[in-house]
């Protein structure tokens, strides 16, 4: 990781001309990007997080900003895509699209492997969207209650599907099974469309996932949701109890979606990312797509995300200690 090379790294790449001088970096703004740039998301393809780094590359290039595209790094919760973009250079041409599980990794795993706040520039919180708990047409429970009830009752027999250690979905579930006292088997996943498929295939009775992974088989019948994750109901699915009416007051557990780049990126490219990622939000037509997958749209300066990063890192330091969360 850059953070752990030390000065006298950093000092030997610059002299062989390997690291541009930050002011040298900055006034390259004005040209930037000189060549293609790469976001990376840290899930494989499908799922919310694939759809809205996908429509925010897309635009980018259709607003003829440069190239931008799009790189899967799926792998250990996310890590391996936090990792890739922690030691990139700061230069703008690696980007990242993060969610929650940026600052729940390094609680709950031995070695993450970065620093939220130390090793990344905010962009943009871009969007929001909530969870839902959902099982397949034949499962065990119709409703959220007969769902509980199963849980306590018969501890660790409902098997639920997650997109991955650190996901969303994941301390989406370790909240309500830590407030309740109910169990049911975590089974994860490396995101994508591969937990909704085991679900309609009835290889697991559950799946906590985002709701736009979600919601064309919801409004197919396909599967059927049992709570969302919002403190208040969601205008998509307003039949769908919150957790928070049915189960636990309080309880809010959203997922975001935020822009970053590597820390020590120029100011002027950062504020150019903001700009460009902002506008491509308010795009109609970006905007539609968005909402109709379920997404609530955000955008902002950089210090809201920065803000929300350091605010997360010790709300979920403390969950997942006082849980007893771990991810092997």
């Amino acid at each position: 990781m850059r953070e752990r090379m030390g000065r006298r790294g950093f000092a030997t790449l610059a002299a062989a001309g390997l690291i541009a001088p930050r002011a040298a970096r900055a006034q390259g703004a004005e040209a930037y990007p000189a060549r293609p740039v790469r976001i990376v998301l840290p899930v494989a393809p499908g799922g919310s997080t694939d759809t809205i780094g996908r429509v925010l590359a897309d635009e980018l290039v259709k607003k003829g900003r440069g190239t931008f595209f799009v790189e899967n790094r799926p792998g250990a919760g996310g890590n391996l895509a936090y990792q890739l973009v922690a030691q990139s250079a700061p230069d703008g041409q690696t980007l990242l699209v993060a969610v929650d599980s940026l600052t729940v990794n390094p609680s709950l795993f031995r070695d993450a492997g970065y620093d939220p706040i130390a090793n990344f520039a905010p962009v943009t919180l871009m969007a929001r969207i909530p969870h839902v708990l959902v099982t397949h047409r034949n499962g065990p429970a119709k409703t959220f209650a007969e769902f509980m009830e199963i849980a306590k009752r018969d501890p660790n027999r409902l098997q639920v599907a997650i997109s991955g250690f650190g996901s969303g979905g994941h301390l989406s579930g370790a909240v309500i099974q830590h407030e309740t006292g109910a169990r049911w088997s975590v089974i994860p996943y490396r995101g994508g469309s591969t937990p909704m498929n085991d679900l309609m295939a009835g290889n697991v009775d559950a799946a906590f996932v985002t709701l736009g992974a979600v919601i064309g088989l919801i409004r197919g019948g396909q599967v059927v949701p049992l709570a969302i994750t919002t403190p208040q109901r969601f205008p998509l699915l307003p039949d769908v109890p919150t957790v928070a009416e049915v189960s636990i007051p309080g309880y809010d557990v959203p997922n975001w979606y935020g822009l970053l780049a590597p820390a020590g990126t120029p100011a002027p490219i950062i504020a150019k990312l903001n700009e460009w990622a902002n506008a491509a939000l308010a795009e109609p037509a970006v905007r539609q797509t968005l909402l109709e997958n379920g997404f609530e749209i955000v955008g902002g300066p950089p210090e809201q995300l920065g803000t929300l990063v350091r605010d997360s890192v010790p709300r979920w330091r403390n969950l997942i200690r006082d849980a007893g969360l771990r991810a092997e």
